[in-house]
């Protein structure tokens, strides 16, 4: 039963990264089509944005603005959360509560790359779905027993803190080689 609402939960997500996604796509294709230099544009922020987001994975920029986290916080309050209806509503509210990381990894690197692959239109809903699979697995340990789920909690947080500084590190240097690719070269 928690699998099963956390897939709803996993699918208004979806639903909602995808639609954004998909008029931000069309929206800058239309934009590209006449002529304005999107993609450029795109690639020329995309390294120092990349830095930014590295930076902020590390701990070393803090940011502590959350994208419309009131209106989620609002929305949720007024929702019914019983049944898979509810657990999709709520996928839907809390997918506009972005916090800065993931803010700047969709609009910053996920749009911006949808917007120069031929199967672009796919990435929003992918995001998406990268974004719930820790849910997923939360779902999975707690629908196995409280034993695991208690095992896994604690590893959970050491894993979250090293992937996170790896990641930084990645960002940073994938930032550094666009920069000096799109500005330099």
């Amino acid at each position: 039963r928690g699998l099963t609402a956390a897939a709803a939960y996993a699918l208004g997500k979806v639903t909602v990264y995808t639609v954004a996604g998909a008029l931000i796509i069309v929206l800058g294709l239309q934009l590209q089509a006449a002529a304005i230099p999107v993609v450029v544009t795109a690639r020329k922020l995309l390294g120092p944005l990349m830095i930014v987001v590295g930076l902020v994975m590390l701990g070393w920029l803090p940011l502590r603005t959350r994208f419309g986290q009131r209106l989620a916080v609002r929305l949720a309050g007024r929702l019914p959360t019983a049944g898979l209806g509810g657990a999709f509503l709520l996928g839907v509210v809390f997918s506009l509560a972005f916090c800065p990381t993931l803010f700047w990894l969709f609009f910053g690197l996920t749009i911006p790359l949808a917007l120069q692959a031929a199967a672009g239109w796919t990435f929003p809903g992918l995001f998406a779905v990268g974004t719930v699979v820790p849910l997923l697995g939360a779902a999975a340990a707690v629908s196995a027993g409280f034993g695991v789920a208690e095992a896994l909690g604690g590893r959970m947080g050491r894993l979250q803190r090293v992937v996170g500084k790896v990641a930084g590190v990645i960002f940073i240097l994938a930032g550094v080689n666009d920069t000096l690719t799109y500005w330099f070269l």
